[in-house]
């Protein structure tokens, strides 16, 4: 197994900067997930790792060893790709099979260790079936046991559960996150699902335009971002704008004052409070606290409910959400919305922009 280290790698296509200056280190073991939009650098991320397309600058080592300029069979890497790029002539035990057999292993090897990794993914039984008899989960699965089959040191990941409906995703995210644990194997995960993100990765890096905006712990990332893109990434946020007033908080153009631990701030400082929408209560409207606001969209979703509201001063839209029955509120109704001081994150101007 082993740490990855990104040192100054960049990657340019004539005048477009498909990374740039990317610092970052991997630990052994490590589930980390490159997360943005599409265009934003992801997937050649992966393919410098793996060795199919050369850095126009910087690093990459693998257990300490620079692999730069490595060729993708030197670098024990197992790839998952979202079409899982299955062999269609192969039955499911020889697909497993393939690493091993182009790097020359005994049979017996071979079938001792096709069986172990048909055993983990839960596919005993299939190994004689071909891809088109198995259900998209299923071919998820052969293709995550052929990539870890030969013992790698590092598993990449290229949107392996895009393919799939939502109910199954979110089982194979589980299974996925199990396997990893178990296998300890250092993971590298490229996708745009911000849940799926959240939900897998010991550390996120969220990348735009080929940029590192910020690499964290999902907590770090959701509830504290770095830049309003992250903010705004990784799901609705409310975001308001004011002024630092020394001791207190952020003073709004409407009067209104967020209570918040200011930092390093300075007073008179520009600044923007960012509170996610599940930290929102949803106050009467003789409540003596929060901002004046009108119910505009009342979303069922299920499990949650999520209020989009118009603030009466400046009309600012905010949003609350909250599980089913914890809170209420009709379209066209009078309330205040108010959160706790420590449910604000405040972001200095430059990276309110």
């Amino acid at each position: 197994m082993g740490a990855i280290e990104f040192d100054g790698v960049a990657k340019r296509y004539g005048p477009v900067h498909a990374v740039r200056d990317l610092s970052v280190k991997v630990a052994e073991g490590e589930f980390l997930t490159i997360l943005g939009p599409s265009g934003s650098g992801k997937t050649t991320i992966l393919s410098l790792v793996a060795g199919l397309v050369p850095p126009s600058a910087g690093r990459i080592l693998i257990a300490g060893r620079d692999v730069t300029h490595l060729e993708p069979q030197q670098r024990r890497i197992g790839l998952v790709f979202q079409s899982y790029a299955l062999f269609p002539h192969l039955d499911v035990h020889d697909n497993v099979a393939f690493p091993l057999v182009v790097r020359g292993r005994p049979k017996a090897e071979i079938a001792a260790k096709v069986a172990a990794a048909l055993s983990r993914v839960r596919l005993d039984g299939l190994a004689r079936r071909r891809p088109q008899q198995l259900s998209g989960g299923q071919q998820q699965r052969v293709a995550l046991a052929r990539a870890f089959v030969f013992e790698p040191d590092i598993l990449l990941l290229d949107e392996p559960l895009g393919a799939l409906d939502r109910k199954l995703r979110e089982e194979v995210q589980v299974e996925l996150k199990s396997l990893q644990r178990d296998l300890g194997i250092t993971t590298l995960l490229v996708t745009h699902d911000q849940e799926e993100a959240l939900s897998l990765s010991d550390r996120i890096i969220v990348l735009d335009q080929g940029a590192m905006q910020q690499v964290g712990t999902p907590d770090e990332v959701y509830r504290r971002p770095a830049n309003r893109f992250v903010a705004g990434f990784l799901g609705l946020a409310n975001l308001l704008e004011g002024r630092i007033e020394a001791g207190a908080g952020l003073r709004l153009a409407t009067g209104e004052l967020i209570r918040c631990a200011t930092g390093s701030l300075a007073a008179g400082a520009q600044a923007a409070a960012i509170v996610r929408p599940e930290r929102v209560r949803l106050l009467p409207e003789s409540a003596g606290e929060g901002i004046a606001a009108r119910v505009r969209q009342d979303v069922y979703l299920g499990h949650l409910r999520r209020w989009h509201l118009d603030a009466e001063a400046g009309g600012q839209e905010l949003v609350a959400a909250a599980t089913d029955g914890h809170q209420s509120a009709a379209i066209g109704d009078r309330v205040r919305v108010s959160w706790a001081p420590e449910d604000v994150w405040l972001l200095p101007e430059a990276a309110a922009r």
